[in-house]
């Protein structure tokens, strides 16, 4: 019995790469049916269980979901066999097709793997390309199976393919997947079931979210310039975004002394009752708010990170809510509807450079994590900073740096460690108006008089 479990996961690898197999190398009858489909749900199940580790628990709707796929799968091979006339054969039908699973399910883990390593692409369009590769050679090799079991030409064979591939894939583009187990999320001290996002609740807790976040916003110094921060954390997918903003918010308000004159709009799953959501509402009327307190001679710090395409939008993405990307025309009116007259705008995305041209002006300070046709790096995962913020406000900033030194300290940072790991640069950008040259050396003049140190400074003071 189990030398035939053997034997079948054997022959099935072959099939699955494409080396010389023979229909005979296949054992067939419903014991190695059932013990190939007990195989199968255990790899899922220790796939589901792994993911997740250490805080889970078991989601029973996992097996209704599973129940679904499998119903599906057999339904499929039994009306094509019954079709072309081996209903007799259709346990060995069975056999083949459930005795490539291990090797295809190795190796999608591996190409998993394998693109979590590179920065190229993030968590979203990793998982598709993965998918789609699955996808293209699972159904080569199930063309492959259906051409040898039922001795057909070419064409019929691609009809059996889209046949079988258009009952086992519809599910997963119309039903919602249940893993078999669920992550869930440590409160303080203790683990918490993560629960859905309720978007009713969250919808009608933006008023009173953003009215506690401006009410925190204090009127500054008439007698002296004074620095306003807002973070904005657009992509929820990625704790570095919110992991991001929040340690930039630390560092500007030490530099700076912004305390009691910076907030934050993050999109993120573990900040979602704390803080406004990331939006275009959400920053225009922050950004009013900061207006109507800021004087003629003060300074907004706005810095916004995220993902970003190739058409120069930052991304917002926050499932299950559908928020619309943030555009260099749409963040020109919310800064132009404030009146707010000197900016600091530092903008950390992929291909954020096109923001350049439509922000630019004599009374702002423009920074980019890159050109606006490159990449930039150091996202996809949950650490506290992209390569750019980290090179920028970690080892800038936070060093006492001025704006232009810590620009100046991060383009050789962030190039230098693209060119260790083979990424062609983002070759960041700045772009700053005479008149916003002029004001930031009076501002940092009178800075340096009021505070001469920074204890905020770390130990790489004494390397630099």
């Amino acid at each position: 019995m189990f030398i035939g479990l053997i034997k079948n996961v054997a022959a099935g690898t072959r099939s699955a790469l494409f080396m010389p197999v023979q229909l005979w190398s296949f054992q067939s009858g419903f014991i190695q049916v059932a013990l190939l489909l007990l195989l199968s749900f255990a790899l899922t199940f220790l796939h589901d269980y792994v993911d997740t580790w250490p805080h889970h628990v078991f989601n029973p709707f996992g097996l209704s979901y599973q129940g679904l796929l499998y119903f599906l799968f057999f339904f499929s091979l039994a009306l094509l066999a019954r079709i072309k006339g081996r209903w007799h054969d259709a346990d060995k039908l069975a056999v083949m097709f459930l005795s490539v699973v291990p090797v295809i399910w190795l190796g999608t883990l591996c190409l998993y793997f394998l693109f979590e390593q590179q920065q190229l692409l993030d968590a979203y369009q990793t998982s598709w390309l993965v998918f789609s590769i699955y996808s293209l050679w699972y159904l080569l090799v199930a063309f492959r199976l259906f051409k040898r079991f039922f001795y057909l030409p070419t064409v019929p064979s691609v009809a059996c393919v889209l046949f079988y591939a258009g009952i086992n894939f519809l599910p997963l583009f119309t039903v919602p997947a249940a893993p078999l187990w669920q992550a869930t999320s440590l409160a303080v001290g203790h683990a918490n079931v993560e629960k859905p996002i309720d978007i009713e609740t969250i919808y009608y807790q933006q008023s009173p979210l953003l009215d506690a976040t401006r009410a925190r916003i204090y009127p500054g110094n008439k007698d002296i310039t004074d620095v306003y921060f807002i973070g904005f954390a657009g992509h929820a997918d990625e704790d570095v975004f919110m992991n991001e903003a929040r340690q930039a918010e630390r560092i500007v308000n030490l530099h700076y002394n912004s305390h009691g004159r910076s907030a934050l709009l993050i999109n993120n799953k573990k900040t979602v009752h704390r803080y406004p959501l990331a939006n275009q509402h959400n920053l225009d009327i922050l950004l009013q708010d900061l207006g109507s307190k800021m004087d003629s001679e003060d300074i907004l710090f706005l810095f916004i990170t995220s993902h970003g395409n190739e058409e120069h939008e930052i991304s917002t993405d926050f499932y299950p809510f559908k928020l619309n990307s943030l555009t260099p025309s749409s963040l020109h009116n919310m800064l132009a509807n404030s009146g707010i007259k000197w900016r600091i705008l530092v903008v950390s995305a992929c291909f954020s450079g096109g923001f350049i041209q439509e922000l630019a002006d004599p009374s702002t300070l423009l920074i980019t994590a890159a050109r606006h046709d490159r990449n930039s790096f150091g996202c996809g995962h949950n650490g506290d900073y992209t390569f750019f913020g980290e090179a920028f406000f970690e080892q800038g900033l936070k060093q006492g740096l001025t704006l232009e030194a810590a620009f100046a300290k991060a383009l050789s940072i962030v190039s230098e460690r693209e060119d260790e790991q083979g990424y062609e640069h983002s070759e960041p950008q700045m772009v700053i108006g005479e008149e916003m040259a002029d004001k930031l050396a009076d501002y940092e003049a009178e800075r340096q008089k009021m505070q001469p140190g920074n204890w905020a400074r770390t130990k790489l003071d004494s390397v630099n």
